[in-house]
């Protein structure tokens, strides 16, 4: 008995280990691709302001995070931590401000359930996908029943929805934890594939992401140039997640820079057993000289972060892209959080790279 339960520990370690070394396969550039080529850009046009994007896969990070609680370097909610990291900047803000359970009781998920998920956002126009289960796929829909959201066939196609306008927020379906744009009170059509959810504010969303045709957001020149930049990235490790920001005439998350020069931003997180890696592209405006704002970011860098870089980061240029690129052995925290990716958010938000850009 003891050595067959012992025999299943050591296979599911070991998969979710080759579902690690699998993600980091497919990088940050070709994950980025591939999602904003699903989103014709048709898909957005009822939304307004920047586009935001991210990929996660959270099983790129579970396992690692059972080994820190194994060591003792962080707690024993490794669910949580990989939610966290893989989510999209939207999903992830609404996993940070809420419990588990709040989350679970919004909408039937739970931490375990963001392995594979993406989102494309542009306002009240948001378009997503995640990998569904029996188990998660009856909690999930079993909430949106209780919900009060209607469920019918379309094309063949389980569909559960609410709201009768797209796009439109409703003060009575306004919740904070539920993800899937439900903080804003937008309305939700959701399709059921399978293994896969697809789902969107509005029904000409959720239909081209269901069969994508004319222009996507990947083919943008702005989405171009920041996958390009995230070419330049070496082997991290494993993909944990990808986020993207397009300006698009609106501000962007960089704090003294916010209406320009900076036109587009990407993130990446990875993980490889103790190691941990992070990378970023700016996309500056044309005209910028990138090399020579390279060279001062490699000279200003120890004062950018409030906090201690744990490595030296390596900053290359190209075309009009800036890629900073970290690797590191864990944190303190033992995959709870990646303290290069940290530093990266710090330097964001403290005001001086967006001094140095703005100048």
């Amino acid at each position: 008995m003891v050595n067959a339960m012992l025999n299943r520990i050591l296979f599911l370690v070991f998969s979710l280990g080759l579902l690690a070394t699998g993600a980091s396969a497919q990088g940050a550039a070709d994950r980025l691709q591939t999602i904003l080529g699903r989103v014709p850009v048709a898909a957005l046009q009822a939304g307004e302001g920047a586009i935001v994007a991210g990929f996660g896969n959270g099983d790129a990070v579970r396992w690692i995070a059972v080994r820190g609680a194994q060591a003792g370097r962080n707690p024993n909610t490794p669910n949580r931590f990989a939610a966290l990291r893989s989510a999209a900047p939207n999903q992830q803000a609404i996993i940070a401000a809420n419990a588990d359970a709040a989350l679970r009781a919004a909408v039937g998920l739970q931490a375990s359930d963001w392995v594979n998920t993406w989102e494309v956002a542009q306002g009240a126009a948001r378009v997503g996908a995640l990998d569904i289960f029996p188990d998660s796929e009856m909690r999930l829909r079993g909430a949106l029943y209780v919900r009060g959201l209607t469920e019918e066939d379309r094309g063949g196609t389980p569909i559960m929805w609410t709201g009768d306008e797209d796009f439109q927020p409703a003060q009575d379906r306004i919740d904070p934890a539920n993800p899937f744009g439900g903080d804003m009170g937008l309305p939700l059509r959701m399709a059921f594939l399978g293994d896969r959810a697809v789902w969107a504010t509005g029904w000409s969303a959720l239909d081209l992401a269901l069969s994508p045709s004319g222009e996507t957001v990947g083919s943008r020149a702005d989405a171009q140039a920041v996958i390009a930049g995230l070419r330049r990235v070496g082997n991290l490790g494993a993909l944990v997640s990808v986020r993207c920001w397009l300006r698009n005439g609106a501000e962007m998350p960089v704090t003294g820079a916010e209406a320009g020069p900076v036109e587009g931003l990407a993130l990446a997180d990875y993980a490889n057993r103790e190691t941990e890696g992070a990378a970023m592209v700016l996309l500056l405006e044309e005209g910028r000289d990138t090399e020579a704002l390279a060279a001062s970011l490699r000279e200003a860098w120890p004062i950018l972060s409030d906090l201690p870089s744990p490595a030296e980061p390596e900053i290359s240029a190209g075309g009009q892209t800036i890629t900073i690129t970290m690797r590191s052995d864990w944190g303190e925290n033992g995959a709870e959080s990646n303290d290069a990716y940290d530093v990266f958010l710090n330097v964001l938000e403290g005001g001086r790279l967006g001094f140095l850009l703005s100048r």
